[in-house]
């Protein structure tokens, strides 16, 4: 009882650190330390622990995807490759309905903090007529914006969630999978439905699918190395952007403001910070405290996982925080003793709708700003299809389909 309710002190002053507005990896290291002086773990196991760390494959892998993957949306962004997929979405047939659905999420192929702002754009030069007011763009563009997250491996999400889970990308967007598509049916009703058609600049498929190819080519390429020829996520990255760089030719200074975000000491030390706050929970010997908090008050599983997983995507309005803070308190019954997909799934949908309903998402606000929209409106747009899209994510968590995926 007494260790849960240390982990409960943490998860709250971890709260209070974020509404402080205080970083994700100074917020997780602090809380690290904590929980080290809180279940008195020795210094020196302590520092053989973050040696471990920082040495790990784990740590060093993951370090270099995340820098690379960031890098790579930078200079793609310089190289205004977002502009020539905006041009070759104009010809999509069906018109401004189809545009408003694809725009968005082709456009997140290319992660980065904000992204829902490279869209906006598009979305609101499709849709310039007075009839749809800014908050019905504004939503649009911000829902479908995320619909690829769920499934598209070079997210930092999902790639934290293999780092602590240990289940393998490909595993874990299989099991994501169905959200996207019913996040897809749900916008149709939600938003597709009030666009009026237009049959846009057709330009021929083929010529779409080119343009649209020519400027993604680079994360496919990535993607496909990836998954055709098993090799690390790192190095397929790596030979991707190597391969922009001698095909595109970037100027100097645009390779250089790539590197500064990329190698940023902020964004490493981030990874640091979510890796070091499990060590010390590992190290504790605390992981299973709510798991037995659970048996001891009679708690479904259930209920812990989605009031944690929830609470963390509301608070930090971040796919990759809310995995870092709320998967590794949860480990008793997402990934200790043994893998548990069917709770990995309900604990992602619970945290992702909490980090889509979050006022403190980067990419709902910079979007809402862009569109000069009232933030309530737009609220009422997404609220019941987020609500929905959870119902129908427990009716799939309840039909054991993450047991059968890993069976």
């Amino acid at each position: 009882m007494m260790d849960a309710v240390k982990l409960i002190v943490i998860f709250t002053l971890i709260v209070l650190a974020l509404h402080k507005k205080l970083s994700v990896g100074v917020t997780l290291f602090g809380a690290g330390l904590l929980t080290a002086l809180l279940f008195s773990v020795p210094t020196s196991r302590l520092l053989d622990g973050y040696w471990e760390l920082i040495t790990s494959r784990r740590f060093i892998s993951l370090t270099a995807v995340i820098c690379q993957i960031t890098m790579l949306g930078a200079i793609l962004k310089e190289l205004g490759f977002l502009q020539k997929l905006s041009e070759s979405c104009r010809g999509l047939i069906g018109g401004r309905k189809t545009a408003v659905a694809a725009m968005p999420p082709l456009v997140g192929m290319m992660p980065m903090p904000g992204g829902s702002l490279l869209s906006a754009p598009l979305v609101d030069n499709v849709l310039s007529e007075s009839r749809y007011a800014p908050h019905f763009k504004c939503a649009a563009n911000y829902y479908f914006r995320h619909v690829i997250e769920h499934f598209w491996p070079i997210y930092p999400g999902i790639i934290i969630t293999e780092a602590i889970t240990t289940v393998p990308v490909a595993s874990l967007a299989l099991l994501y999978s169905p959200l996207a598509v019913i996040m897809l049916i749900i916008g149709y009703f939600a938003f597709i439905r009030q666009i009026e058609n237009h049959s846009g600049e057709r330009r021929g498929l083929l010529r779409t699918m080119a343009g649209i190819l020519s400027a993604t080519w680079p994360i496919v390429l990535a993607i496909v190395i990836y998954g055709l020829f098993k090799v690390e996520l790192a190095i397929a990255i790596a030979v991707s952007f190597v391969a922009l760089l001698v095909v595109a030719r970037p100027p100097r200074a645009s390779v250089v403001r790539a590197l500064k975000k990329g190698l940023s000491y902020k964004l490493i030390f981030l990874i640091f910070g979510i890796l070091s706050f499990q060590t010390c929970l590992d190290l504790s010997g605390a992981i299973g405290s709510l798991q037995q908090l659970s048996i001891d008050y009679n708690l479904p599983p259930e209920l812990i996982i989605i009031v944690v997983c929830f609470a963390s995507g509301l608070l930090t309005g971040m796919y990759a925080a809310y995995v870092a803070l709320s998967y590794t308190l949860l480990a008793g019954f997402l990934y200790q003793p043994v893998i548990n997909p069917s709770h990995i799934f309900l604990a992602m949908l619970s945290g992702y709708i909490g980090m889509m309903l979050s006022p403190t998402h980067l990419c709902l606000i910079v979007t809402n700003e862009y569109f000069h929209s009232d933030l309530l409106k737009v609220y009422r747009c997404i609220v019941i299809p987020f609500l929905i899209l959870g119902l129908a994510g427990f009716l799939i968590y309840l039909s054991g389909w993450g047991d059968w995926i890993f069976s």
